[in-house]
């Protein structure tokens, strides 16, 4: 991959224009062509490593609530219970890690009464030992961004810390801004003039794409508009989730202190189980296995937590976003 990809796709996951033509706002940032850019990103995603270009819309904000679910699944029931958990219109991702406690998925669902119906309805129908809630408490990153640069073990990342605020209040969406929320979510069209052509989709108007689009974001309704990327395809092959134990006193600083990891892409308070004392979560994605367990070692050497454990992913069931309105 040489330098001038490695900056667009640094440029695209964060920085994506909107703008009539982002594209060519692209090219100019990267001193080359429009052409030469579009015909990149669609090699790109031809390649797997750039999923799609769309909108992240944060759930809490359009009235929705989310969950981590653990579950503890026999090996020959695994199968089914990943078929029907991935058949969930609120799963938008469901690993497989190497732990008693296997599958990890995240369920975001319209009330708090779904999360328990649904974990009720696998917990009988499979017959599981167990699976329980772990809510978020507090977020202190949520930032999906895979560096293409070299990068030191630790680079400050200036919106780092707590970037999705609880939101004030739910906005009032009228139908065509469902529509284009929906439409938003999948890949725009990767041609000179993508916001037109969602605006002809809709019977709407550009400039009625962009004001959407640049009053979400700003209101916090659209964390990130951008590329989403298959980070294993880039070659960030050695991800896991490190589960840490902390006082509760001490969880503001560890989190702020985590957030600040290039390496890290979500970290979290969450509430514990039976069984689970584990209250804070970093996501970890480093091209190595070494490269991991030494960012852990860091890690835990500098937060001293009462214990912890790596959950290396070792298989990816689902990654796609939440069906916002589906209805």
């Amino acid at each position: 991959m040489n330098e001038q990809t490695q900056q667009l796709l640094n440029l695209i996951q964060t920085k994506f224009p909107i703008h009539p033509r982002p594209f060519l706002q692209l090219a100019q940032q990267l001193n080359t062509t429009e052409s030469q850019v579009i015909q990149k990103i669609q090699q790109l995603q031809q390649d797997q490593i750039i999923r799609r270009v769309a909108a992240i819309f944060d759930a809490a904000h359009l009235g929705y609530v989310s969950t981590l679910v653990a579950a503890q699944v026999p090996a020959d029931r695994l199968d089914q219970v990943v078929a029907d958990v991935n058949a969930l219109p609120g799963v938008s991702h469901n690993y497989a890690r190497d732990h008693k406690l296997n599958l990890w998925f995240t369920l975001t669902v319209p009330r708090v009464a779904f999360i328990d119906q649904t974990l009720q309805t696998l917990r009988q129908d499979h017959q599981l030992p167990q699976i329980f809630s772990l809510p978020a408490q507090k977020i202190y990153k949520l930032n999906v961004n895979f560096n293409f640069s070299p990068v030191s073990p630790m680079r400050p990342i200036p919106d780092a810390t707590n970037p999705c605020k609880p939101p004030k209040h739910t906005p009032t969406l009228t139908p065509i801004d469902k529509a284009l929320i929906r439409r938003l979510q999948q890949n725009i069209p990767i041609q000179p003039e993508p916001f037109n052509l969602i605006a002809a989709e809709l019977n709407t108007d550009i400039s009625f794409v962009l004001q959407s689009i640049t009053t979400w974001k700003a209101a916090g309704i659209i964390r990130r508009f951008g590329a989403s990327i298959h980070h294993r395809q880039a070659g960030f092959n050695a991800n896991g989730m490190i589960v840490l134990q902390l006082p509760d006193q001490l969880l503001d600083q560890a989190g702020t202190q985590l957030a600040q990891y290039s390496q890290i892409s979500h970290c979290y308070h969450r509430a514990t189980a039976p069984d689970w004392p584990y209250n804070l979560y970093a996501m970890a994605h480093c091209r190595t296995l070494d490269a991991l367990n030494q960012l852990t070692a860091q890690l835990t050497q500098t937060l001293k937590p009462i214990q912890h454990q790596i959950l290396i992913s070792t298989a990816e069931y689902k990654k796609q976003p939440v069906q916002y309105f589906a209805e």
